[in-house]
């Protein structure tokens, strides 16, 4: 049946309409421009990222992208963690801290445990490191309840656990 359909065609299976993967990847793009709009400054801030001196302008960018993006979206994740490490590149580490907790937050609407822990995790980090006791803390305290999460496997909330200690 692969053979059958032209690039582009339609089927439907058991009631449901299906559509080519690369049409399903398109279609909320076409519909919605906060996407569209929010893919492109992806792509400028990437463009930009191998000149330090455009850095701060790479994470305003990558920032406006996670905004224009739904909660539940894995690129408002990674546009937030790409912004929050430029910004600790420039000594901007509060500022990094804070996209961190919203990437975390993001990870958390998506049911993205693992993910939301490593970004308290690098938050508690930075936090240390810049001799921020109670933000320290307060992250890690994050990492150890999301660490008894049942999503996680027994491997995963040790090794969590191990990182915070």
């Amino acid at each position: 049946m692969q053979g059958m359909l032209s690039r582009g065609a339609r089927v439907v299976v058991f009631g449901v309409l299906m559509l080519p993967s690369a049409a399903l990847a398109d279609a909320p793009a076409r519909r919605d421009p906060d996407l569209v709009r929010a893919r492109e400054l992806r792509a400028a801030a990437e463009a930009l990222f191998e000149s330090p001196r455009e850095w701060r302008k790479v994470a305003r960018l990558m920032e406006a992208s996670a905004s224009m993006r739904p909660a539940d979206d894995v690129e408002a994740y990674e546009c937030l963690r790409y912004a929050a490490n430029v910004r600790a590149a420039l000594g901007e580490h509060r500022h990094s801290r804070r996209l961190l907790a919203r990437a975390a937050e993001h990870a958390l609407a998506r049911g993205a445990v693992l993910d939301a822990a490593d970004a308290y995790l690098a938050a508690a980090v930075s936090a240390a490191e810049q001799q921020k006791a109670g933000e320290a803390t307060r992250y890690a305290e994050k990492v150890r309840l999301l660490a008894m999460s049942p999503l996680l496997s027994a491997a995963q909330s040790r090794a969590l656990l191990e990182r915070i200690v």
